[in-house]
């Protein structure tokens, strides 16, 4: 699974999940902390549909995703005599659900530090705040991610999506809002900037 395919298929399940165990979506979005448990969910049947293993809180990540190899390695460890647990797999999704408005770009630190090809935060802007505001901010944050030693560990061998919707005013406070206007940008590793993926 790429940045895209994980885009494309998150903002289909947030059209196509109009209502949630009875309460529209878009209610439940208005709320933070209820919303964190709808949207670890769904991406859950992401990782599912894309024949990952979901796991949360591993690592006090929200969600990642993983393939197994376990029996290789019993297989391997019963062919050699060797008496050990077998723990094979590859992470290959991790992914940061954040509420905070001002406070999600510790998701994008933290998922630096963990290697696997697809990284995804999911977090919110102000909404008085979209547009150039919302673009300012992730230059910046590009430029910082630049001075993380491990950030180029894995330089163009990972993925970093962030995808920002609509968060309260930031003035009023007011959810002056009419739509979860989720936006992806996808890290362009030539450009060292994120770019606009819808």
């Amino acid at each position: 699974m790429n940045a895209k395919k994980f885009l494309d298929e998150f903002l289909k399940k947030i059209k196509k999940k109009s209502v949630y165990e009875g309460r529209k979506l878009f209610d439940i979005y208005k709320s933070d902390s209820a919303y964190t448990p709808v949207i670890t969910n769904i991406i859950n049947e992401i990782i599912k549909e894309a024949d990952y293993t979901p796991q949360n809180e591993y690592f006090r990540i929200d969600v990642v995703g993983w393939t197994s190899h376990y029996a290789d390695m019993k297989k391997d460890a019963d062919e050699e005599g060797i008496d050990i647990k077998p723990h094979l797999w590859d992470l290959k999704i991790a992914v940061e659900h954040e509420n905070d408005k001002s406070d999600w770009s510790d998701e994008v630190m933290k998922l630096i530090h963990v290697k696997c090809p697809l990284k995804v935060v999911i977090a919110y802007s102000y909404s008085d705040e979209r547009g150039i505001t919302e673009l300012n901010k992730l230059k910046f944050l590009a430029g910082q991610m630049k001075k993380v030693e491990a950030f180029n560990i894995g330089k163009k061998q990972e993925e970093y999506l962030i995808i920002l919707g609509n968060g309260c005013n930031h003035k009023t406070g007011m959810q002056d809002y009419q739509d979860f206007g989720y936006i992806g940008y996808l890290y362009d590793w030539e450009a060292e900037a994120f770019t606009k993926l819808n």
